[in-house]
């Protein structure tokens, strides 16, 4: 019907071992069998020849010998390994025959073995007599008739034996490969059982069946563990991904919302969208910050700038635009930004650096405390250390802090970890630098090391 698709079912594992099984069996038997047959062939046919050559020299000797034509061998044909007759010719003229010889010319010449053909295959074996009657030959016939049926038998049989043996294996090798095959469909029936709901579903890894299905269920439990361990950091982070972006829309829904209730003065419309705007820019970071992890850490088709960037001015910058949210949360920031050399790169991203720093520590630091944050040199490269009074973080998750869709445990409280360090790990590697926790003694402490731009930045 038109319209329609027809799927072809392609050939199975095993009609394709059964095949190569058969192919192969027919090639192992097919090539012996010929060989088997053409050998038996010739060597009856060589057989042949040798017992007329040698009925024709003992004739010839003794009608040498005796010069009479009286030989026993004139009396009655052999009857083995082939029909045979002996005649004595010449000049083509036959001089003495045994009784029932097939009626085949004389022949003349010194040709020794004749293959002639009438009706019947005969061959005909000639030797000279010699002697006392010079110009006699004797001449052996043989007919091949016997040796042409017991060929075709033999090939018959190979043929039978071929048909029956070959279909035979054929299935016993298809028997054998369903049988080795079987628990590769249990396998196939095991994972298609497989529940997306219920990621925690591995396969049974038997242990009484070959090698290789128990590495392929081992290889592919290890895939759902890969899987698995994904798909729950990607829920973590669109958890982390809701937190941070719920947080600054509930403060404008909620300034709005109270800015809507009465009619306020320009200063306080003005003070409201100030603090509208600063959780605008917050927001903002937080989308640049999922952009970055959407492209999977890949730098392609991202714009990234490379122009002189004087850092010590975004920190300075970054941190006079948080200092009402750190008013907010009762915590001072603390800038110790002394001239260093420039740092060639993206200065929205290296704010975006500085800002997810600074917002970390204000979100981990407890009321009352300060924020430090330095800008210096290390090694000769520009340096930024961001330190918080906070809970710190815990040993265990020192080593994946940086992990992308990572959260880290409560230390004290509060999370440590989320969306903004991975963002910042992936710029300063985009940098040709490094971030790194630094050890302390309370609060966690960032360190961003960055490489100069060879710039005339005061060194510190």
């Amino acid at each position: 019907m038109r319209g329609e698709t027809r799927i072809k079912s392609k050939p199975t594992l095993v009609s394709r071992l059964t095949w190569w099984f058969a192919v192969s069996l027919l090639a192992l038997y097919g090539l012996p069998a010929t060989l088997v047959y053409l050998y038996e062939s010739v060597q009856a046919r060589q057989y042949s020849m040798l017992t007329l050559k040698t009925e024709a020299e003992s004739l010839a000797s003794y009608v040498a010998q005796s010069g009479s034509l009286d030989a026993p061998e004139l009396r009655k044909p052999e009857e083995a390994p082939i029909p045979m007759w002996l005649r004595v010719t010449r000049d083509g003229r036959v001089l003495a025959q045994t009784p029932g010889t097939p009626t085949l010319p004389a022949r003349n010449g010194p040709e020794e073995v004749v293959s002639v053909s009438y009706g019947r295959e005969y061959i005909v074996v000639r030797h000279e007599v010699g002697g006392r009657t010079p110009g006699q030959w004797v001449e052996a016939i043989g007919s091949m008739e016997p040796l042409e049926q017991d060929q075709r038998r033999l090939g018959a049989g190979l043929l039978l034996i071929g048909l029956v043996v070959i279909p035979l294996a054929a299935l016993g090798g298809r028997a054998l490969a369903g049988r080795a095959l079987r628990p590769i469909g249990g396998l196939v029936a095991a994972i298609r059982g497989l529940d997306p709901a219920h990621m925690d579903s591995r396969l049974p890894v038997p242990g009484k069946v070959v090698e290789e299905v128990t590495v392929l269920s081992t290889a592919f439990n290890g895939l759902l563990d890969r899987l698995d361990e994904n798909v729950e950091r990607m829920r973590r982070f669109t958890a982390d991904a809701s937190h941070e972006i719920r947080n600054p829309l509930s403060v404008l829904r909620t300034g709005l919302e109270i800015g809507l209730r009465r009619e306020r003065s320009v200063p306080e419309y003005q003070e409201l969208l100030r603090e509208n705007l600063r959780e605008i820019e917050r927001l903002h970071a937080v989308v640049e910050g999922l952009l970055l992890l959407a492209r999977d850490g890949s730098r392609e088709g991202l714009r990234m700038a490379r122009e002189p960037v004087d850092l010590s001015q975004v920190v300075s910058e970054t941190a006079g635009s948080l200092a009402a949210s750190a008013a907010e949360f009762g915590v001072r920031i603390e800038v110790t930004a002394e001239p260093v050399c420039t740092v060639a790169g993206d200065a929205g991203l290296l704010r975006l650096v500085v800002f997810n720093l600074l917002d970390n520590a204000l979100k981990h630091s407890p009321e009352g405390e300060s924020v430090s944050v330095e800008v210096g040199r290390s090694n000769g490269d520009a340096a930024l250390r961001i330190a918080d009074r906070g809970p710190g973080v815990r040993p265990e998750d020192r080593d994946r802090l940086f992990e992308r869709f990572f959260r880290g445990g409560p230390a004290s409280g509060t999370g440590v970890g989320g969306i903004g360090l991975s963002v910042v790990r992936w710029v300063a590697e985009a940098h040709g630098g490094s971030v790194r926790l630094l050890d302390s003694d309370r609060g966690a402490v960032f360190e961003v090391v960055l490489p100069c731009d060879g710039g005339d930045g005061a060194g510190g």
